[in-house]
C-alpha cells in the first residue's frame, strides 16, 4: 500500500510542523518537524509516522526509551495518533545512516572509522541487553537503521522489531518465546542470524546481525544478496586485504551460524 507523505507545513497535533521528509523505512515514514511549543524538547524533532495499529507499539517504545540512557540511543518525546496514523516523536539526529556512507564511499571504508563505529554500537546493545527491568534484543541491526552524525557518532534508529524480555530472561529462562514457535521470520534477511527464523533469540542474534553490518561495510559485500548464512565462506580478507587479521577474526566469530560459537 502506498503512504501518503504528509506536505512540508503540515501542522500534526496542533504543535508539530512537517519541515521535510526524511526517509522511509519498513514500517512507516521519518520526518523532521518543528516543534511550535517546546518546553523540556529541542526545537526540531524526528516524527516517525507508523501504521494506526502501532499505537501500542509507541506507547511501549515511549515508555521503555525514557530509561535507556546512551548516546547511541536518541530519546523518545512522546507520541500521538489521528484518526489514520500513530505518530512517534524522538530526538532528530541529523546525519546519514551506514547504507547511504557505503554507497557513497568510492572505495572501502577506513577500518579505524568502522571499529569507532562498532565500540558505539556495542555500547548502545550492552544497555539494551543487560538493563535491569526489561532486558530487549533489537533483532533488525542493519546499515540503513544505523545513522551517522556530523560528529561521526552513531545511533540506533528504528526499534519496532525491538523484543522486551522479563528481568535476567536471559540468565533464567530458555532463549525462546511462545508466540513465534513457528518460526515467523522477523528481521532482515542476510543480517538477521538462523535462530530468528526459528522463533529464538537471544542477545547473541544482535552479535550476529553486528558482525553482519560490520562484514558489509568492509567489504562491500551486501548480505542481501548473497545465498543467506554462507559469511564462512566469504571470510573479510579475501575480499579487503587491507583489513586486519585481528578485526577479520572478531567479524568470522561474530557470524558464526550457532549461537554458542559466537561472542556472549
Amino acid at each position: 500500500m502506498t503512504r501518503a507523505i504528509l506536505e512540508k507545513g503540515t501542522i500534526l497535533h496542533k504543535r508539530y510542523e512537517v519541515v521535510k521528509t526524511l526517509g522511509q523505512g519498513d514500517f512507516g515514514t521519518v520526518y523532521q518537524a518543528r516543534d511550535l511549543r517546546p518546553k523540556d524538547t529541542p526545537r526540531f524533532v524526528a516524527i516517525k509516522q507508523l501504521p494506526m495499529q502501532m499505537i501500542v507499539d509507541c506507547e511501549r517504545q515511549a515508555d521503555l526509551r525514557a530509561s535507556l540512557v546512551h548516546p547511541a540511543i536518541p530519546r523518545v518525546f512522546g507520541y500521538f495518533a489521528t484518526e489514520t496514523y500513530a505518530y512517534l516523536v524522538r530526538e532528530l539526529v541529523r546525519g546519514k545512516n551506514l547504507e547511504e556512507i557505503l554507497e557513497e564511499s568510492p572505495g572501502f571504508l577506513a577500518e579505524k572509522r568502522v571499529i569507532r563505529w562498532a565500540l558505539q554500537i556495542c555500547g548502545a546493545l550492552e544497555v539494551l541487553h543487560e538493563h535491569p527491568v526489561h532486558p530487549m534484543v533489537f533483532r533488525d541491526l542493519k546499515p540503513n537503521n544505523i545513522v551517522v552524525d556530523r560528529a561521526d557518532h552513531v545511533h540506533l534508529v528504528d526499534f519496532e522489531l525491538a523484543r522486551v524480555f522479563p528481568p535476567r530472561f536471559f540468565q533464567e529462562k530458555p532463549y525462546k518465546y511462545e508466540h513465534f514457535k513457528k518460526g515467523f521470520p522477523i528481521g532482515t534477511k542476510g543480517y538477521s542470524p538462523p535462530e530468528q527464523y526459528r522463533g529464538v533469540v537471544t542477545p547473541r542474534s544482535d552479535v550476529y546481525a553486528l558482525g553482519a553490518t560490520l562484514h558489509h561495510l568492509l567489504t562491500r559485500r551486501d548480505p542481501r544478496k548473497e545465498k543467506p548464512f554462507t559469511f564462512q565462506d566469504h571470510r573479510v580478507r579475501l575480499l579487503n586485504p587491507a583489513v586486519t587479521k585481528s578485526l577479520e577474526a572478531i567479524i568470522m566469530k561474530a557470524v558464526q551460524p550457532s549461537p554458542r560459537q559466537r561472542f556472549s
